[in-house]
């Protein structure tokens, strides 16, 4: 990627209704107060609160408390993942516990278990991965980085002591700290473990939070705001449990209650600060929460909008203020990637220390297809509901039936399972697959010379290039082989696939740990769809189809082929109409960058 054409296009950010005001006389028994007195007092408003059953009932509350709205659908708000699961299912999500629960012996009967306040909708493989680590800075991301949440080796001075942290990103860290404030506060006598606590310390029988800890929250309430979002999410938790997180109604609560003065605590209501929008690559494939993926081979505009300062990424490079748009270069082999993150500012959003907020941070990861090579992903998938639909001579995918992820075709030679590809695009009638992810997995059945499990699984990247044979070697482990070694039936069920293999297992997923494997307990099912030929509308356009297109400059016009774009060497985009003499640049959808003089 050698050059950066700039152009900005910029959309307003999307306004929020007004919050419903505290119930006067609420806060009346905080005025005035500070230290051990002001602590006592936010423990008993929240004292006597509705508490909501945990389980199905945590999930009915968090639709009214947890819910944002992407192109058009409802979509649950995770802090822990940037993955999309629409309303109403919640496959492969938990509900997360902020403080840990094991930090009082996960006993389940008592308030805290249950209180809306910490409680949030997570992806399960992150939330695995957080266990009940304390959050902290990360210094090494060595177990999780995927764009919403960080969890390694802590920076020094951080963790008190635990293997790993968590730390969310920028938008989430005032989140999380207003949260943890209120659950020490409302909760400081129940029985808090004494082994290992990390980020507290039992004095007295009540939780105090470490000084580290402490600093780091605080920090984390000072820099990231409370928003028109955190406000509307105290509101609806107040409809349903009856009681509010004071640290999200008063400003500088948390600055007062654990600051070494005498400073008292006036009540005055936070006024939200709401960061800029995050910017969007145009029409992209969206595939998560601000995450887009593209294809490209000839030389390729990307399209961003955002509003005010847009600052741009590219392949890892440190961000830079730009004033306009991103092209690719034409790629020189199939496979070639790009990764593009951009984030906008607005000078006039700042927090109490007057620093500029940014908002949450979008990706796009494009990568080059030649239209040379067959590309499986770009071709429309039928569900199968028949065994009688099954052959040895089409291929198929594999999804889970729940999540309606894809079969990765990674894995099964450095590990013992196959891993989730993401999630697939659907028809507008939601029957047809007609988009993969770029490493899903394409499968194809031969016969394996067995009469009581005449089948064998072949496993084969998008392009087709063979991976393996799926043999089975133990409970819960596979590996791919050259030759075939594990014989299966194959039947329906439900409109679900079953293949039982002749030894150790079926098919199957795991939601908790996104994986297709050989498993012999019952985990989730798997549902199969046959090719149904290629989408034409989505292809990438053939070099020899692009060369019949030519460049044609009429007068002081330039003619280009349909999603061409033309711009002049100061970077700018032109429509092409009564140029002014000089040189300019076209990029044609297909491999190439035509250079054009105007005379």
């Amino acid at each position: 990627m050698k050059q950066l054409i700039l152009t900005t296009l910029m959309s307003g950010a999307v306004a929020l209704g007004m919050q419903a005001a505290i119930p006067e006389g609420y806060y009346t028994s905080l005025e005035g107060k500070s230290g051990a007195a002001l602590s006592e007092a936010i423990a008993a408003i929240a004292a006597g609160h509705t508490e909501i059953s945990y389980g199905n009932s945590t999930w009915d509350a968090f639709t009214t408390t947890d819910v944002i709205e992407v192109r058009g659908r409802k979509a649950w708000r995770d802090m822990y993942s940037n993955n999309l699961v629409y309303l109403p299912g919640h496959d492969a999500m938990n509900i997360e516990h902020t403080v840990a629960n094991s930090w009082w012996g996960g006993v389940k009967t008592i308030g805290a278990y249950m209180d809306l306040f910490h409680l949030n909708p997570s992806d399960q493989a992150a939330n695995g991965k957080k266990s009940n680590l304390p959050p902290g800075k990360v210094a090494e991301a060595k177990l999780l980085d995927n764009g919403i949440i960080l969890i390694g080796t802590g920076a020094e001075g951080y963790g008190g002591g635990a293997p790993n942290v968590y730390e969310p990103t920028d938008e989430n860290k005032g989140d999380f700290a207003r949260a943890i404030f209120y659950v020490f506060t409302a909760y400081p006598e129940i029985s808090w473990k004494t082994e290992s606590p990390y980020m507290y310390e039992v004095v007295d029988g009540k939780a105090k939070i470490s000084d580290w800890a402490l600093s780091m929250l605080l920090e984390w309430d000072r820099l990231d705001p409370v928003d028109s979002r955190e406000k509307a999410r105290n509101e609806a938790i107040y409809a349903l449990q009856n009681n509010r997180n004071p640290f999200i109604d008063i400003a500088n609560l948390a600055q007062v209650l654990y600051s070494n003065t005498e400073e008292l605590l006036t009540v005055t209501e936070t006024t939200p600060v709401d960061r800029p929008e995050a910017p969007a690559f145009g029409a992209h494939r969206l595939v998560g929460l601000n995450t887009y993926t593209g294809r490209y081979w000839g030389a390729k505009p990307i399209e961003v909008t955002g509003t005010n300062q847009l600052w741009v990424s590219v392949d890892n490079a440190p961000f830079a203020l730009y004033d306009g748009g991103l092209m690719v270069d034409a790629a020189t082999q199939d496979g070639d990637t790009h990764t593009i993150k951009a984030y906008v500012v607005d000078p006039a959003v700042v927090n109490v220390s007057g620093t500029a907020l940014r908002s949450p941070i979008s990706s796009i990861k494009m990568r080059a297809y030649d239209p040379n090579i067959t590309d499986w992903s770009l071709a429309t998938w039928e569900p199968v509901s028949s065994v009688d639909q099954i052959d040895t001579d089409t291929y198929y995918i594999i999804l889970s039936a729940n999540t309606l992820h894809s079969m990765s075709a990674e894995g099964g030679v450095t590990s013992k399972f196959m891993s989730s590809a993401g999630a697939v695009d659907f028809s507008a009638d939601g029957i047809n697959v007609t988009e993969l992810p770029v490493d899903a997995a394409i499968v194809k059945f031969s016969l394996s010379g067995s009469d009581t499990h005449p089948y064998a699984l072949g496993v084969y990247d998008i392009n087709g290039n063979f991976k393996g044979y799926w043999n089975t070697v133990a409970k819960n482990s596979m590996k791919l082989d050259t030759e075939a070694a594990t014989a299966a039936t194959v039947a329906m069920k439900d409109d679900n696939f079953r293949m039982e293999f002749a030894q150790y297992g079926r098919l199957q997923f795991n939601k908790s740990q996104p994986r297709f494997l050989n498993y012999e307990s019952t985990q989730g099912e798997v549902k199969l769809y046959r090719f149904g030929g290629f989408n034409t509308d989505t292809a990438v356009e053939s070099p020899e189809a692009v060369q019949t297109q030519p460049v044609i400059i009429d007068g002081r016009s330039i003619i280009a082929p349909a999603g061409s774009y033309i711009f002049d060497l100061g970077g700018r985009q032109v429509s092409g109409q009564n140029l002014r003499p000089g040189v300019y640049a076209v990029a044609t959808p297909g491999a190439r960058a035509v250079k054009v003089v105007i005379r």
